[in-house]
């Protein structure tokens, strides 16, 4: 899907998409001929990923840790659980 397709999908501004995509939290989308990006399945669960931690009032960085520890199917769950306790301890402050 292109572009515009991904950013309807999860209710994003294209500009933001790109802005992702600049800071790393997205990885780059292939390219078509026409060299337009065109963004796959895991792009699309990956943005949305993103939204809602953003929604939830998580920091970038912690976003970016949250999905460096995802992408680690073999490492614990005490990070995220840290990075979300921390979260929860910084809102009910």
């Amino acid at each position: 899907m292109r572009i515009g397709a991904l950013a309807e999908a999860t209710a994003t501004k294209v500009e933001t998409v790109r802005f992702y995509e600049r800071a790393g939290l997205l990885p780059p989308p292939a390219r078509t001929e026409g060299n337009y990006r065109s963004y796959g399945p895991a792009h699309l669960d990956r943005l949305s990923f993103i939204r809602r931690a953003r929604a939830l009032g998580f920091s970038l960085d912690d976003v970016r840790e949250l999905l460096t520890l995802a992408d680690d199917r073999d490492g614990s769950c005490a990070a995220v659980d840290a990075i979300a306790g921390a979260h929860l301890a910084e809102i009910d402050s």
